[in-house]
């Protein structure tokens, strides 16, 4: 206001609103003159363009805030969504069009801007050839202009479907395949342009570049032991005390499987169950925990004053705790649950090492002070992808993996590293069980189900496409609540220590099968060769409203490979026997993928607005649909149609 007075031949007098309001002003115009009367006349349109209000303002915030709010908001984001959740582009607006009707007028929305956000870093321009080649590559997956050589692509608004997207032009363009772990190592174009650089000059392929050391990586560190030994089985060291847990620490739990295992816990136990998470207090790590139970419509699990809030980070030393606060929870924790962990399926595992690797050494690290603690890790069945397992008649749960060096893929990778640390930790006298996990689906008793997940964006995927794969592989699709019910059965029998455990269907479902239940319910879909489907993926056809477009890498493989990522998925090989004896003679069983329970699926995926509505009136009717216990955001949502 007080520039607009000294800009233009017009006093100004400002004052407290007339209407009262906090924060209102009342301004008036007067037209200086000689005279002593003034009068208040209009406003004139002056010549130049008129800048918006905040120009005529002193608030520092204002040319702060394009600097400062939009990394905050990315990096709040990060923290609360999955990674390609993440908006690639911010827009600040000092108001939001409104239609007549008072709502957002989402057509008068103005689109991302083409320019480069702000960011900490100085522009640098391209000094070379290969740098100005990666800029332009950059421009054109990013959709933003005058991308800086020191520029971090990730703070660019760049994700796991940009990465993948991105790295093939490289490849194309300058004819070197590079390990995702470059990108990760250096995520500049500077950074970029030297690994070029070094592979063209060295002519080594991506199997030789910058290979990560991950033998080493499963040696646990000396500091790792636990104290006070007196006895030397590990069975009778926990007898010397009362096997009840009090205190039960649990990772992972704002996870799909960590909120049914807290759920399982509360039921099989009297204890308080201490989940650690991220958050800037504890309050909102609560939240955190409540919103993710009652997502799965674990509603009664989420008002629990025994799920209690811990704040810390995986990928931190001592979880980001002072010493004395770690010492203290060492001294307070009775049994550990490590469920928590980086899933992410394209990047390289040195992205994932921090959290997947260095968190597991910390779990230990705990697990060994004060007093021993019992591990439970929580890992996967794709620790088997490689080809010496794919070349083995039967996947036996006692398999140490003697001879081998580790599986293919990064995220594989690091959980097979982690076992080997969990393994270690066995032989020095920590107590620990192993659980390998297979493809786990929605709850059995509910549909809910977790619809980010690889199976959920294959089933939206192929129906957007109207294409499946057409591939003889068995599915053993294992549900979630049978798998923390097994789990944490499993877990409380003395006889369980040392072992590892397969948790995966008997009762496998076949693509095909797959494919035919979902056409039975109305929705257009047939199988096509696999490396047309592949085709598809990197086709006109796919765009990033496609479910599976994050996951297009690890579809459209070499296809000199021998086998593609859905058939190393094939687990008819995996033996559950030690599941299966530790199991005999209670009520815990597998569900057969049959009609019903599919269908019971279908109708969360249409209900929670995952998949559209076929058609077809062969869909279950909406008397059995409305009967499900939904989550509450669901139920909102089926409300306001």
């Amino acid at each position: 206001m007080w520039r607009i007075g000294r800009d233009l031949a017009y006093e100004v007098e400002i004052n407290w609103s007339g209407l009262g309001l906090n924060g209102s002003y009342d301004a008036a115009f007067y037209k200086r003159s000689t005279a002593n009367n003034r009068q208040i006349i209009s406003f004139p349109t002056p010549k130049a363009a008129p800048q918006p209000w905040s120009m005529y303002s002193n608030q520092p915030f204002v040319n702060k805030i394009g600097s400062e709010l939009i990394p905050q908001l990315r990096v709040f984001l990060q923290e609360k969504l999955p990674e390609y959740m993440v908006p690639s582009a911010f827009v600040l607006m000092e108001t939001l069009p409104l239609t007549p009707n008072g709502k957002i007028d989402r057509r008068a929305l103005p689109a991302p801007s083409s320019e480069r956000p702000a960011l900490d870093e100085l522009f640098v321009a391209p000094r070379n050839e290969i740098e100005q080649k990666l800029a332009n590559i950059w421009s054109q997956c990013l959709e933003i202009h005058s991308i800086g050589i020191y520029d971090n692509f990730f703070d660019l608004g760049g994700h796991s479907l940009f990465v993948a997207k991105m790295m093939t032009q490289v490849a194309e363009t300058f004819e070197v395949v590079l390990p995702l772990s470059c990108l990760f190592k250096s995520p500049t174009i500077a950074g970029l342009a030297q690994s070029i650089l070094s592979a063209q000059q060295s002519h080594l392929d991506s199997a030789q570049l910058d290979e990560p050391d991950i033998l080493a990586d499963t040696i646990l560190s000396p500091s790792i032991f636990p104290e006070n030994i007196g006895i030397d089985s590990p069975r009778e060291r926990l007898g010397q005390r009362d096997s009840t847990p009090q205190n039960i620490l649990l990772t992972g739990a704002t996870g799909f499987l960590g909120a049914f295992l807290v759920d399982e816990l509360l039921r099989s136990t009297q204890a308080n169950i201490y989940c650690l998470v991220r958050g800037a207090n504890l309050e909102v790590g609560r939240e955190k925990l409540q919103r993710n139970l009652e997502r799965y419509a674990l509603h009664d699990v989420a008002q629990s004053d025994r799920v209690i809030p811990l704040l810390g980070d995986l990928a931190k030393p001592l979880f980001g705790l002072a010493e004395l606060q770690f010492h203290k929870l060492a001294s307070q924790i009775d049994l550990i649950y490590h469920n928590g962990a980086f899933v992410n399926l394209i990047y390289p595992y040195s992205a994932l090492r921090d959290i997947n690797v260095l968190g597991t050494q910390e779990v230990l690290r705990l697990a060994s002070q004060v007093k021993i603690k019992p591990v439970h890790y929580i890992s996967t069945l794709d620790v088997f992808q490689s080809d010496r397992h794919n070349k083995m008649d039967l996947l036996l749960e006692q398999d140490d993996f003697e001879g081998f060096t580790g599986p293919n893929d990064g995220y594989a990778q690091s959980k097979w590293v982690a076992e080997k640390l969990v393994m270690a930790a066995r032989v020095r006298g920590i107590p620990t069980c192993i659980y390998r996990l297979g493809m786990i689906v929605g709850d059995s008793r509910t549909g809910v189900s977790k619809t980010e997940d690889l199976l959920c964006r294959f089933i939206k995927g192929s129906i957007q496409l109207e294409n499946a794969p057409k591939l003889a592989v068995p599915m053993h699709l294992t549900p979630v609540d049978y798998v923390s019910k097994a789990m944490v059965y499993l877990s409380l029998q003395p006889s369980s220590w040392g072992q590892v455990f397969h948790l995966a269907n008997p009762h496998p479902l076949s693509l095909e099968q797959l494919v035919e239940q979902i056409r039975s319910l109305g929705y257009p879909l047939q199988q096509i060769e696999y490396q047309q489907w592949q085709a598809m993926l990197l086709g006109s056809e796919m765009n990033s409203d496609n479910a599976l477009s994050p996951l297009v890498p690890i579809f459209t493989d070499d296809p000199a490979e021998e086998s593609n990522y859905l058939e190393v998925l094939n687990l008819t090989r995996v033996s559950c026997q030690n599941t299966i004896a530790g199991l005999a003679g209670t009520s815990i069983s597998c569900p057969a993928m049959d009609t019903d329970l599919l269908n019971s699926y279908f109708a969360y995926f249409v209900n929670s607005g995952f998949i559209d509505r076929p058609e077809q009136p062969q869909f279950p009717s909406l008397d059995l649909l409305l009967k499900m216990p939904l989550p509450q955001s669901v139920e909102e949502k089926l409300l306001t149609k």
